[in-house]
């Protein structure tokens, strides 16, 4: 785990302004959200590659296969928002008497929901689309969502503070990394299928193009009066 280089120069304006106690929740939330995603991976059996923390949450990087379950890729996206909500309900139940805590955590909780790459809400809604639709199509979706989101979210803010012009820049350049990349990323969904042998949810015997394979499907083909495998057809 470390911490982003920006978030070391927030905490120091926090502590230099006397917020001492403001930055302590914050940073007890962030990473505790973090080590939600960490704990669910780990129970999951994936391998944690690092944790950065960034003022407005963190990014964790888990060694992990495109093509591996939609659900367990939904339950690490939420893991995060999860415990959060459960500190809310431990808040609305008078356990957590800390109303700066409980702003805190709702604010960070409702943010991180946002559909905009890199955050939780927009992972859920690329596997929630990946149940739905071909991969590729997917990944369009993805970061159109995003695109869309992060204009809605300049404009609500355009008259606020520094930190929210941080994380637009970094929000179009993350998603700009992803539209850009849609092709590399979906040939390496193709070339897993190649590769390794993945538990899928369905099997399809069907004559479709590759690009409109799905997460979850493992097909095969009537070619000929033969059955032919995808791996074949890859």
């Amino acid at each position: 785990m470390h911490f982003n280089k920006y978030t070391l120069i927030f905490i120091l304006i926090f502590l230099l302004c006397g917020f001492f106690k403001n930055i302590c929740i914050i940073l007890f939330i962030v990473i505790t959200h973090e080590l939600a995603h960490v704990i669910v991976a780990k129970l999951l059996g994936y391998k944690i590659i690092s944790i950065e923390i960034y003022p407005f949450g963190g990014i964790t990087k888990i060694d992990k296969k495109l093509n591996d379950y939609i659900i367990c890729d939904l339950l690490i996206a939420s893991a995060g928002i999860i415990l959060q909500f459960f500190y809310f309900c431990l808040g609305q139940m008078g356990i957590i008497t800390s109303s700066l805590f409980n702003d805190y955590n709702i604010a960070i909780m409702v943010f991180n929901l946002l559909p905009i790459i890199p955050l939780d809400g927009s992972k859920i809604v690329f596997e929630l689309a990946n149940y739905f639709m071909p991969y590729k199509m997917s990944l369009s979706f993805y970061t159109v969502i995003s695109f869309i989101s992060i204009i809605i979210y300049t404009i609500c803010n355009l008259k606020y503070n520094l930190n929210n012009y941080f994380l637009i820049t970094l929000f179009i350049y993350k998603t700009w990394q992803i539209y850009k990349d849609q092709k590399i990323i979906y040939y390496k969904f193709i070339l897993e299928r190649k590769l390794y042998n993945f538990h899928y949810r369905k099997i399809k015997n069907q004559n479709i193009p590759i690009s409109k394979y799905q997460k979850d499907i493992k097909y095969y083909y009537h070619i000929n009066g033969k059955i032919i495998d995808e791996k074949n057809i890859i």
